[in-house]
């Protein structure tokens, strides 16, 4: 269940519920090649279709993932 008074409501505006590497290396402002990286070594929650190399990306498990790595100094 997602918190939507969490400050994120702009970005699930704009963006769909299920993302593509490529948006997700816009959304997080990384290159699409990292992206792909950090799906497969588990740095970032990602799904395939069985028999596919396509990551597929679900927006709330990303904005969760960037929620519960916040920096703090």
């Amino acid at each position: 269940m997602t918190d939507k008074n969490d400050g994120y409501d702009a970005i699930r505006e704009a963006y769909p519920p299920i993302l593509s590497s490529s948006q997700v290396a816009e959304l997080l402002d990384l290159n699409p090649r990292t992206v792909l990286t950090m799906a497969g070594d588990g740095r970032l929650p990602a799904s395939r279709l069985p028999g596919s190399r396509k990551f597929h990306f679900i927006l709330d498990d990303i904005i969760t993932t960037l929620k519960s790595n916040q920096v703090s100094e």
